[in-house]
């Protein structure tokens, strides 16, 4: 093709600006500037993998693009953990002109990759249509790149929390169009909706094998507000991590109800509902202490951030899989709504916790405590009365 062979130099250019940028960052020591130059270098081997696809035959270039999506995750969650890493290591000095330089080469390197979508516009070969959206999230890198530099140029007071809000912007947007290349090329390089379409048949027809692959959602849950509580050196987030794990030990006997015989089925919903009801009043036991001069404790902004993005995403999860179960009237179901229903209570705990730690000055540990309390009592009403449901069950099943 005359784009392959017409591109081959600029592909050469491109790898020569990230490595300058590169360069700029190692001796600003700008741990973000390296990250995203990295970053752009991966995004440029897949663009470059691509690239030598396009003289392929249609059968092979589907061979070939499969594994690029995959690839593509890695530097996406680079420029998000890039961004954040911003909070935590403030900005080393650089000299005006090598700031100048390196938002003159981010550009340069921005435009070149608007120009080359453009090029491959027409091209509706697997490769082609994958080179395009490579060269989109590879803008990631370079835009997050080009905003962070201007902000650090300007000294805004805010520069630290728009940096990072920027970061993650765009490295979501990597992320989300390297799920849509796997996507695609597993369902047999299909449009975007009919993916889309595919996935949610195969969701809808297969609930309780992904329902058990969300059981690893609950570890990762467990292990990242463990981490934010030893880094935070919070008790108040060791015990969300505690409700947590009640709430995956949950989820594992609900799943396990699939292969059980009828009276197996009633005897796991019982004990699903004696877990919530368990976790949820020793929360408000936690939450009640409270009122009689216990904290909570106090996260920089930073650190709050982190926690109400955590929390965010986990009251997604949970919205999401309730959502999926609501027709439902297997006993399953009902128990991994009931176990849906009472973690998104206590998310909002704990979002309103780590905002107002910051947002707010003064005590906030009434507020906190009235909040643990209302909604964790309702967590534990939600189990009693998975409880209560499962007697009637067993009234039902007898002769």
């Amino acid at each position: 093709m005359r784009i392959v062979k017409r591109n081959g130099f600029f592909y050469l250019i491109h790898i020569a600006l990230i490595g300058a940028i590169f360069s700029f960052g190692y001796i600003s020591g700008s741990i973000f500037e390296m990250i995203c130059a990295i970053c752009a270098a991966l995004f440029w081997l897949v663009q470059l993998w691509l690239y030598f696809g396009l003289t392929k035959n249609e059968n092979a270039q589907r061979k070939h693009c499969k594994p690029a999506g995959f690839f593509m995750l890695l530097p996406a969650i680079g420029i998000i953990a890039g961004g954040i890493c911003i909070f935590f290591r403030p900005y080393m000095s650089m000299s005006l002109e090598m700031e100048y330089c390196a938002i003159a080469f981010s550009t340069i390197l921005s435009m070149r990759l608007l120009l080359q979508i453009a090029g491959l516009w027409k091209i509706s070969s697997p490769a082609g249509r994958f080179l395009r959206l490579a060269n989109a999230a590879s803008m990631s890198a370079t835009m997050s790149l080009l905003v962070v530099l201007i902000l650090r140029v300007t000294q805004s007071d805010e520069s630290a929390a728009l940096s990072c809000m920027t970061a993650v912007i765009f490295g979501g947007i990597a992320f989300l169009i390297a799920v849509n290349m796997i996507m695609v090329s597993i369902c047999g390089y299909k449009g975007t909706r009919d993916s889309i379409k595919t996935v949610s048949y195969l969701i809808k027809s297969k609930k309780l094998v992904f329902t058990r692959v969300s059981i690893l959602k609950d570890v990762f849950l467990v292990a990242g507000k463990s981490i934010i509580s030893i880094v935070s050196l919070s008790f108040f987030m060791f015990t969300n991590a505690l409700f947590s794990a009640g709430m995956g030990i949950a989820r594992f006997i609900a799943v396990r109800m699939h292969t059980q015989d009828r009276s197996g089925q009633i005897a796991s919903y019982r004990h699903v509902g004696i877990i919530i009801s368990a976790a949820s009043i020793c929360y408000v036991v936690y939450s009640a202490r409270l009122f009689f001069g216990g904290k909570t404790g106090t996260y920089s902004m930073s650190i709050a951030l982190v926690i109400a993005l955590y929390t965010f995403v986990e009251f997604g999860i949970n919205i999401k899989e309730a959502f999926r179960l609501r027709k439902s009237r297997a006993l399953e179901a009902k128990a991994l709504r009931a176990i849906s229903f009472s973690a998104t209570l206590l998310c909002f705990v704990l979002t309103q916790t780590a905002i107002m730690s910051f947002a707010s000055e003064g005590d906030n540990s009434f507020s906190n405590a009235l909040s643990g309390v209302v909604f964790g009592g309702l967590a534990a009403l939600t189990g009693l009365r998975v409880i209560l449901d499962s007697f009637s069950y067993k009234e039902l099943s007898g002769p």
